[in-house]
């Protein structure tokens, strides 16, 4: 068995809540159109941000890997929100580098960004276990 993280959620106030993995935390707080007040990330911005982070940081990595020059890496991640039952819709991923790879390496670091960690999550979904303490 490898790595487990752990996150923990607090209660701020509102719908705003702190969440912290090791010693890293951030806010999530919905917009005000969702009854937040807008001060971090959603739930749902937050899961579309760290899907487009973990395609960038292994695309980044094969670079890193393979010595292919990379000046600059964008990954661009859009996702709908959708309702009946409401969730995150399809996500398309647009990759931009410079400078711009060949043919060749384009194919590979699109194979190498397929493998991600969250992409493989959403593939073979996980069980989640809720319960009261």
């Amino acid at each position: 068995m490898g790595l487990t993280i752990r996150a923990q959620a607090q209660h701020i106030d509102g719908l705003r809540s702190l969440v912290t993995v090791e010693n890293h935390s951030v806010v999530v707080d919905p917009p005000p159109e969702e009854g937040g007040t807008g001060t971090g990330m959603s739930a749902p911005q937050l899961f579309v941000a760290a899907m487009a982070a973990c395609i960038a940081g292994f695309i980044a990595n094969s670079c890193r890997l393979r010595n292919v020059p990379l000046a600059r890496l964008e990954v661009e991640l859009t996702a709908p929100i959708q309702s009946g039952p409401r969730r995150v819709g399809d996500m398309e991923a647009v990759v931009r580098m410079e400078p711009e790879p060949s043919e060749e390496v384009r194919q590979h670091l699109l194979k190498v960004a397929r493998r991600a960690t969250l992409l493989n999550t959403l593939a073979w979904p996980p069980r989640i276990t809720l319960r009261f303490e």
